[in-house]
């Protein structure tokens, strides 16, 4: 047993508790409270994301990575356990290279959601295994020219959104992000509302090394990680 609260129910995946709940999954869920936070924020012009890191002492800051790649219009930032979001943006890349090989156009960001879903979902299926501990935010402009994010949770399931935030501070960067969001800001207005939902969640202050950012313009579809100089703008006061 894991503990108390499950009452034995939390030994396995495939079993429910009486009440329905599934315990093994909640804390997969828990694990994703407990990670840093990572902001995704989809306006007419394009898709932002944005991502706070935890870095340790003498720790090289470029080599915590929570925005990644996945193709040249698609990126994911992700919250919790990042053993297990390594491999699940393997198998989103594979995605991607087999939906171009099938399909010869550019993998939606919705396809990539399904399918990271799809890998979950086996994982709270059966016993012998445990849920991934990771949250996902996806973004993308797919190639019918329109900006896409979605959100994946450990269990599975996956949502549109036009703001989205995952990691310890859900509650307080959501609750800014309710009052400041609106779909026809600029990229870089963008930016400086997901820093200020950050400020609002984070316990530290934000500098460059501590905080992470992508964008895909519409105009481009092509990802791109702000460098350090221009986080730095962003960062110092008007």
């Amino acid at each position: 047993m894991f503990g108390i609260s499950g009452a034995g129910y939390d030994t396995s995946t495939s079993i429910f508790s009486p009440d329905g709940r599934i315990f093994a999954a909640e804390y997969a869920k828990k694990a994703v409270e407990l990670g840093e936070t990572s902001i995704g924020i989809l306006v007419n012009e394009g898709v932002i994301l944005l991502t706070e890191k935890r870095i340790q002492p003498l720790q090289e800051p470029d080599s915590v990575e929570k925005i990644t790649k996945i193709e040249d219009h698609v990126g994911i930032a992700t919250a919790g356990l990042m053993a297990d979001a390594r491999r699940l943006i393997y198998e989103a890349r594979i995605k991607a290279q087999s939906y171009w090989l099938t399909y010869e156009e550019p993998v939606p960001a919705e396809a990539i959601a399904e399918h990271i879903c799809d890998k979950k979902a086996e994982f709270t299926q059966g016993g012998g295994a445990r849920p991934y501990g990771v949250a996902m935010i996806i973004g993308s402009v797919d190639h019918d020219g329109k900006p896409r994010l979605f959100v994946t949770d450990p269990v599975g399931t996956y949502w549109g959104f036009l703001a989205a935030v995952i990691g310890k501070g859900t509650t307080r960067a959501g609750e800014y992000l309710e009052k400041n969001y609106s779909r026809d800001k600029s990229l870089s207005k963008a930016i400086e509302i997901a820093l200020g939902a950050l400020r609002e969640a984070s316990e530290k202050e934000l500098n460059a090394d501590s905080v992470e950012i992508a964008k895909i313009p519409l105009d481009t579809r092509k990802f791109q990680k702000l460098t350090r100089a221009e986080i730095e703008k962003y960062l110092s006061p008007p």
